[in-house]
């Protein structure tokens, strides 16, 4: 069988960007002018698709260069939630009618489809679905490693002035060693309800954050468990 590669992370654009930080490229280098072309960008750490470290709101957390490559790379157990519209909350006891694939030390895929509709615009950021504190409670207590999500799931992030110690929802996945693959495109093109997930941060060493490129591979059984080297 013909494993299916399936790209879950969204473009970035010189320009583009969050909490009024574009993404900056320059191109000091030109094939024209050099011969060759070599660029240099800057970027937010939490704009576009990315992994989160435990320290962006845990003080003593570690960084994106020590987080375990094997919290982020697994199988990933789809949850549909595409009925999940603007300002909706994903609350536990509907994880828990529809999260009957999730197995202990699965990623946890939310797919509400917000991404796909609304990537790019205020709105994304303004009125979309969100986590609710008990359907936090409840991948904490299913045993996922990570959770994935196509939307921003901190309802609380956008109260104007808002502070991270008021961002339960982090705290709770961040501080149980889960991690948070955030703001992915395409989770309707998975058509099984498990597959393999790839989740690679740069290991910006003691930073808090980083861009990731993240894929679904359909047709691929992955181990439960994996040893580094």
């Amino acid at each position: 069988m013909t494993a299916i590669i399936i790209d879950l992370s969204a473009p970035i654009r010189d320009g583009e960007g969050r909490l009024g930080i574009p993404a900056h490229f320059t191109t000091p280098f030109t094939v024209k002018q050099d011969g060759w072309q070599g660029s240099i960008f800057s970027l937010f750490c939490h704009h576009g698709t990315h992994v989160d470290a435990p320290n962006h709101f845990l003080a003593d957390g570690a960084a994106i260069h020590e987080v375990p490559l094997q919290s982020l790379i697994g199988t990933g157990a789809v949850i549909d939630l595409s009925d999940h519209g603007a300002n909706t909350a994903i609350a536990g006891d509907t994880l828990e009618d529809r999260g009957h694939d999730v197995r202990r030390g699965d990623i946890v895929i939310l797919r509400t489809g917000w991404s796909d509709k609304h990537w790019g615009t205020d709105t994304f950021w303004s009125s979309g679905p969100f986590l609710a504190p008990d359907g936090a409670d409840w991948i904490v207590e299913r045993g996922a490693k990570a959770v994935v999500y196509d939307f921003s799931e901190e309802a609380q992030t956008r109260v104007s002035g808002w502070d991270g110690a008021d961002c339960i929802i982090h705290h709770k996945i961040l501080g149980n060693d889960i991690y948070n693959i955030e703001y992915v495109q395409n989770l309707g093109k998975i058509k099984r309800p498990r597959v393999a997930i790839l989740a690679l941060p740069l290991p910006l060493v003691g930073l808090d954050g980083s861009p990731t490129r993240v894929v679904a591979l359909e047709g691929i059984d992955l181990p439960a468990e994996f040893s580094v080297r």
